[in-house]
């Protein structure tokens, strides 16, 4: 929204809407802090450089979304703290259940299941019948006493 008729308009919303919070600078400045951040061994919590910043988290998204440099710090970042929370669970620095549930949760990890089917393919009754009882299996084949 303008300012009233006859006023200047706010700093920061010249043109409209609500004053940013944040500038373009100010973004391309957390993304170089982050990128800084992550380095150091300790830190691999994306949400405690927030905490430490006094940032709501969801601002990384939105930051991600209007800032090229952001996002592609924040998407090394997501991909060093996978790596720092596998390899911590692994060395077992970390507790390997929360980190499975972490990455499962935050990076799209999923237990794989497999399973085996055994027997004829092109006719599984038969394979079945076959099994329960010798005879059954002419009956399916069409042959009869």
């Amino acid at each position: 929204m303008p300012a009233p008729k006859g006023h200047l308009p706010y700093p920061g919303c010249e043109t409209g809407g609500r004053p940013v919070d944040f500038t373009e600078k100010d973004i391309e400045k957390f993304a170089d802090e982050l990128m800084e951040w992550i380095q150091h061994d300790e830190n691999y919590w994306l949400k405690d450089f927030c905490l430490e910043k006094g940032l709501h988290s969801s601002n990384m998204h939105k930051w991600a979304k209007r800032s090229e440099k952001f996002r592609a710090a924040y998407e090394t970042c997501k991909e060093l703290q996978e790596s720092k929370m596998f390899k911590g669970a692994m060395s077992e620095r970390f507790n390997a259940g929360m980190s499975k549930f972490a990455l499962m949760n935050n990076h799209g990890w999923a237990d794989k299941q497999e399973s085996k089917v055994s027997g004829d393919a092109t006719n599984p009754l038969a394979f079945i019948y076959s099994n329960i009882n010798g005879t059954t299996k002419d009956l399916i084949n069409g042959e009869q006493e």
